[in-house]
């Protein structure tokens, strides 16, 4: 196997190299500096260069001057989804056909061109999976006998801005969810006492028709209690235990599909290879509910509607600023209107909804089950097809 060079030097004084070989031919010069007689180095973990650069978050791949994919670590086939048994070995045109512009850039910097750079681009290895916007870096490395090799590194574009974004709007919805809180405690105290007023004024009253002003209050009562009850949101702390996600899928497809007699075709597209996640099973179900329950109010008007149930591993993923490189991803996909742009930055805080006859409660409170459980709910729309997707860690030590 081919490789490239990496030069580690630490500045000190004086100077010791050392030489490590990583495959057949990558040359790893590792400058280390001997610093004065009282340091103590015997306690550095001396890993192996390839496990080095296996940790680095960017991920690296090294194409040969044919074109051909020799190497790539950890992080590459983590950000691609795919194994290096997979792919080392093809060409570029194979791995990534529809990504010209760089396999015409790794072509010409092979040749002995610049070194090129390039922002948001598009690059998908696996078909079936959406296309990711990466920034790219691409640099000539000779190798030995003259050979010239090529290093391209990878990162997702925008990835600062995107933590900062949902940072900030995470921040808005809590506080919104805490006022929305606070006001749910101060009005459950004087329903419950306007409720008992009126059922002690109806034992009092002998005329039937004034009864039946009483027995409005108590309903209305009644009902306000209910919605002050899902504004206070989930009261239970998660049971989280491993749990094979496709059953509570299962589980609500059904129940939805028995509710809906209006024609609304449910499809599944389930990745049997998904491992258990640790979750609370009851608090995912009634998630899901909300989010299937919501697709089907939105496909009212929509000829041909449809929705698919899918689930997937999704990489390289930041939940609550904690970085996982596996998560288990749900998704809950409709062929509705869409969700208007100005409407869906809000679309999870409480009382927000496209829908004037419905509370605006079910989005924020599945959104809730899912942060307690370690999770994202997130979403994205555009005509014609709106997913809202739950991401899971599937990694215990993140």
């Amino acid at each position: 196997m081919q490789g490239f060079s990496i030069s580690c030097v630490f500045p000190a004084n004086p100077e010791q190299t050392e030489t490590h070989h990583v495959g057949s031919s990558v040359l790893v010069h590792c400058t280390k500096m001997v610093h004065h007689s009282d340091m103590n180095y015997s306690s550095l973990d001396r890993q192996p260069p390839e496990r080095l650069v296996d940790h680095l978050s960017t991920a690296i791949l090294v194409v040969n001057a044919g074109g051909e994919l020799i190497w790539m670590n950890a992080s590459a086939e983590i950000l691609l989804g795919v194994s290096a048994r997979q792919v080392l070995g093809l060409g570029m045109d194979v791995l990534w056909p529809q990504a010209s512009e760089l396999n015409m850039a790794t072509r010409e910097v092979a040749g002995g061109g610049q070194s090129m750079e390039f922002r948001a681009l598009s690059l998908s290895v696996n078909a079936s999976a959406e296309a990711l916007s990466v920034d790219c870096v691409i640099s000539a490395m000779p190798a030995r006998g003259g050979t010239e090799q090529v290093v391209i590194e990878m990162q997702l574009s925008n990835r600062g801005r995107t933590l900062v974004r949902d940072a900030d709007r995470n921040a808005q919805q809590h506080l919104a969810q805490r006022m929305v809180h606070n006001l749910a405690h101060e009005l459950r105290n004087p329903l419950a006492g306007l409720r008992g007023a009126a059922q002690l004024l109806e034992r009092k009253l002998s005329q039937r028709e004034l009864k039946d002003y009483t027995r409005i209050i108590i309903g209305e009562a009644d009902r306000l209690g209910a919605l002050v009850s899902q504004l206070l949101g989930p009261q239970q702390a998660p049971r989280r235990t491993p749990v094979n996600l496709h059953r509570p899928l299962e589980h609500v497809r059904r129940l939805v599909a028995a509710e809906q007699a209006d024609g609304i075709r449910i499809e599944r597209d389930y990745d049997p290879s998904l491992p258990k996640v640790e979750v609370d099973a009851d608090q995912l179900i009634q998630a899901l509910l909300n989010l299937l329950r919501n697709a089907c109010q939105a496909l009212t008007d929509t000829p041909g509607a449809r929705i698919r149930l899918r689930s997937r591993v999704a990489y390289n993923l930041v939940i609550g600023g904690i970085s996982h490189r596996q998560c288990a991803r749900i998704s809950v996909i409709d062929n509705g209107p869409g969700i208007a742009p100005d409407l869906l930055e809000r679309i999870f805080f409480p009382m927000v909804s496209g829908h004037p006859q419905r509370t605006g409660l079910g989005l924020s409170i599945a959104r809730s089950l899912i942060s307690a459980n370690v999770g994202r709910l997130d979403c994205n729309s555009r005509a014609g097809r709106t997913e809202f997707f739950i991401d899971l860690p599937l990694d215990s030590h993140p």
